[in-house]
């Protein structure tokens, strides 16, 4: 059998997610949709070798079957047959976003951003960390579990209450 019909008959694909912080995740997938500059980016068992650059955003992960998502933010992705190697500066499932620092840290955000004696690095800076908050509640209200959704639905309340 040649070495590309080997390829084609394969079912999973090695995916690994480091971070600086730790070893996001190790293990064989069935697919992963990642998040890239020119839009989601799918990747099945046989891909052609590639280079992503990725944006903050929810990757998909196709575990023995089971959907999994996870927030990853900046960085990049090699991409071959047989293994997707992600290096990116944060990763975290979805189900254990901790939802009020995910909504603390946009509030936080925004204030930087709005701040006119900010320098225009913590201006994009700023911008960064909003984009990455979002996300994170993004892949909450999606994807999380009811307790989660719970606490960032009274959070919003909580907040246009306050308005």
């Amino acid at each position: 059998m040649s070495d590309q019909k080997s390829i084609q008959k394969a079912k999973t694909i090695m995916l690994e997610v480091v971070t600086p912080y730790h070893h996001f995740f190790e293990g064989k997938v069935e697919s992963v949709v990642l998040s890239a500059l020119d839009g989601e980016y799918g990747v099945l068992p046989g891909h052609e070798p590639v280079v992503l650059a990725l944006t903050p955003g929810i990757a998909h992960v196709t575990v023995k079957g089971v959907l999994r998502h996870a927030v990853m933010t900046e960085g990049y992705a090699e991409i071959g047959p047989y293994m997707v190697l992600v290096v990116c500066n944060a990763a975290e499932w979805a189900d254990e976003i901790d939802v009020k620092r995910a909504y603390s840290a946009l509030n936080r955000a925004t204030k930087r951003f709005h701040d006119a004696s900010q320098s225009k690095q913590e201006h994009i800076f700023a911008r960064h960390s909003i984009r990455r908050a979002k996300m994170r509640l993004k892949a909450i209200s999606l994807y999380g579990t009811p307790e989660q959704k719970k606490t960032l639905e009274n959070l919003s309340k909580e907040e246009v209450n306050r308005l």
